[in-house]
């Protein structure tokens, strides 16, 4: 019986860790990026496929010294402007989450808070 208690006693504690990590919801936070024409910091083209921009967007994070990043997902949210310039935006925006411990990190890079 009490081998039982001790047993259960230490799988709540290690769960309870795991529920104060780095990887739990509680410890995460999701920044964006509004894609412009050509003046983003990774290198593609308007025209890569959201695959590649992820690969690209999570290459550039990875070089910044941001780790465990992760897109959640790309939408067409963002205001499209409607000018030839790198900096105009297409509509695409970039939804990325990272732990609460990178956020600084991640917005000196220029990525806005949600």
């Amino acid at each position: 019986m009490r081998r039982n208690l001790f047993i259960l006693l230490i799988l709540g504690f290690l769960f309870g860790l795991q529920s104060c990590g780095e990887n739990s919801e509680l410890g995460k936070t999701e920044v964006y990026w509004d894609q412009t024409g050509c003046a983003d910091p990774w290198e593609v083209s308007i025209q890569t496929s959201d695959e590649e921009l992820k690969f690209a967007i999570l290459a550039y994070l990875k070089s910044e010294g941001v780790k465990n990043a992760r897109v959640k997902r790309i939408s067409d949210e963002a205001q499209t402007q409607v000018c030839l310039a790198c900096f105009c935006t297409t509509g695409k925006r970039f939804h990325i989450e990272v732990p609460k411990n990178q956020k600084s990190k991640i917005l000196s890079l220029g990525f806005k808070e949600k």
